[in-house]
């Protein structure tokens, strides 16, 4: 799948994927809560947009907060604003970023780094909409759909009495959960090609052979997504080969495929690990040469079109990876 909305890119055709966003999209309608869980990297913030970008309030601000990087002692004020006067250096009134979002949705990244105090101001700002600017005697209502991300373990933090049970039951009226790369690896062909598209505008952008992508899907990617670009970006910029195949990818994503030692397996499995490799290398060779065109890729290999299809299934490669204009060629 991929959806273009307010700048937000979603690529991915894993079933875990899909159905992440076919959850958010069935969400976005509404105007209910939403606690979005995911590593590092796996794009938590891009699903806030989709969800904005598909409701009614898509016309109106998404404002986000990076609740990690905001200073305890100015916390409140950044959020909920201040009146004149309220603190020292408090030489005019401002309104805070709640304000900024009204009548739109408030992403707060990383909810589980507030305070409890703001926790607090944060619960009946969801339950009732209204809040206290900083230094002020009147309640201010604004219309906002909040949305929360975290990578944390929240119940844990509930537990430990770092975090609300009243406000982690409120946000967890609809949890929504973003896989890491490492649980959708198929989907690195689709990923690759959209990242290399990026890149294209600027310039010519390189190939990838089959051998440098099997390398990518050997990998655990701890920073998922955001990790996967970095390396492309690099591979595009760093390498002077018109091919970039195995060894040129980055030296510690070499070494967690290359660790891989097939020789202490039993024989049964070693031959099923090599066949597999040799399966997903063959397959993802012919869409390339093919362009994604699947019946040409079959006749090309001898096989028939259902069972090359069914190949396809089971190596979790997509035809529609390779049918882009900015499709990447493989010109080895």
């Amino acid at each position: 799948m991929q959806d273009m909305k307010s700048g937000s890119v979603v690529v991915g055709e894993h079933p875990l994927i899909k159905e992440t966003f076919r959850l958010a999209r069935k969400v976005a309608h509404s105007d209910l809560p939403v606690q979005i869980f995911g590593e590092t990297g796996t794009g938590k913030e891009l699903l806030a947009r989709f969800i904005h970008a598909e409701s009614h309030r898509r016309n109106r601000r998404l404002v986000v907060v990076d609740c990690g990087i905001l200073a305890t002692e100015t916390a409140r004020s950044e959020l909920f604003g201040h009146v004149r006067g309220a603190f020292t250096g408090a030489l005019q009134a401002r309104r805070g970023l709640v304000a900024e979002a009204d009548g739109g949705t408030l992403f707060l990244d990383e909810v589980g780094e507030l305070d409890l105090d703001l926790q607090c101001q944060l619960l009946r700002l969801i339950q009732e909409g209204v809040y206290r600017p900083l230094g002020a005697s009147q309640l201010q209502r604004v219309d906002v759909r909040v949305i929360a991300a975290t990578h944390r373990d929240l119940a844990a933090l509930v537990q430990e009495k770092k975090f609300r049970a009243d406000l982690y039951y409120r946000l967890q009226v609809v949890p929504l959960t973003i896989p890491p790369l490492r649980a959708r690896l198929s989907d690195i062909p689709l990923l690759v090609n959209h990242f290399c598209s990026l890149y294209q505008r600027v310039g010519r952008c390189k190939a990838l052979t089959p051998s440098a992508y099997a390398g990518l899907m050997g990998y655990d990617w701890p920073g998922n997504v955001r990790e996967l670009q970095h390396e492309i970006a690099r591979l595009q910029v760093m390498v002077d080969q018109e091919n970039i195949d195995e060894t040129c990818l980055a030296h510690h994503i070499r070494e967690a495929k290359g660790g891989e030692d097939v020789y202490g397996l039993p024989f049964k499995d070693a031959r099923k690990l090599h066949l597999q490799k040799f399966m997903y290398e063959y397959l993802h060779r012919q869409l390339l040469r093919s362009q994604g065109n699947v019946t040409v890729a079959a006749q090309e290999s001898g096989l028939g079109r259902q069972y090359f299809q069914m190949r396809m299934a089971e190596c979790g490669l997509y035809s529609k990876a390779y049918k882009r204009k900015d499709a990447i060629v493989d010109g080895s």
